[in-house]
């Protein structure tokens, strides 16, 4: 779980601030909320969005070693022209 929710009195839930930030969600977002089989499913909607949480870290399955950021630069290990 990564969240619990409380619905108010008037049928409005609060998205935690971590998790609106980790899928970029801003005031005014459109979000689609589908009844599944496993439970209720909120997706964002509209353009710029991922589908969830997890497309738009694309790692979250990375099980190696934490890397600096400056290890991650793909221009560090490309092959430099001869001279």
């Amino acid at each position: 779980m990564d969240a619990l929710l409380t619905l108010s009195s008037k049928g409005q839930l609060v998205i935690p601030s971590r998790l609106r930030q980790l899928l970029g969600l801003q005031p005014g977002d459109r979000l689609a909320l589908s009844l599944e089989a496993d439970g209720l499913h909120l997706k964002p909607h509209g353009a710029g969005h991922a589908a969830s949480a997890r497309e738009r870290i694309g790692c979250s399955g990375y099980r190696g070693p934490t890397l600096a950021l400056e290890a991650m630069d793909p221009a560090r290990h490309a092959e430099k022209p001869l001279p």
